[in-house]
């Protein structure tokens, strides 16, 4: 049976595991290539109100952070330069995989658009919950270190723009 938790540090990713994983059970993925990124988005897109209704975020800020990192393709992954990796459409980094794990969620899962777009989901809510519903806090998602920040809220903000959601 899945974790259902409503401790606060919990509820948020105990909620995601039982939607994305009992919405993903049910789906049955063809295989696209990174060379196919519009079939992968088009799955993003579905996971995308509901991910975002059930972490309490933004859609139109998911769906650039989604764009930013990676294109919105699902089976991007890049090694970095201390050692880490960052893997599929959200390009969630290797140091969540422990937490992650504690829910079933493993690196190649996050090649499925749908649960990294509920991973993105649950890690930008927890972003802005750490440091408020602010440009900085979606940045967070990102990095905290300032001029990495200053630049990922750049990008997401030309992101919005470029798609008309930014007012």
């Amino acid at each position: 049976m899945w974790p259902i938790s409503f401790d606060h540090r919990l509820g948020v990713l105990s909620a995601f595991c039982v939607g994305a994983m009992t919405w993903a059970h049910g789906m049955a993925w063809s295989q696209t290539t990174p060379t196919a990124p519009t079939h992968q988005a088009s799955a993003a897109e579905r996971c995308l109100a509901p991910a975002a209704q059930r972490h309490g975020v933004n859609p139109k800020i998911l769906r650039a952070i989604l764009q930013v990192e990676s294109g919105m393709r699902a089976h991007l992954v890049n090694h970095n330069a201390n050692g880490t990796m960052d893997v599929g459409m959200a390009q969630i980094n290797s140091i969540h995989f422990p937490e992650l794990a504690q829910w079933g969620i493993t690196p190649d899962r996050l090649l499925d658009p749908c649960v990294a777009t509920h991973v993105a989901a649950w890690h930008l809510k927890r972003s802005l919950l750490r440091h408020g519903n602010t440009w900085f806090g979606v940045a967070a998602y990102h990095s905290t270190t300032p001029e990495h920040n200053l630049r990922y809220q750049e990008l997401v903000r030309r992101e919005m723009a470029r798609t008309g959601s930014l007012r």
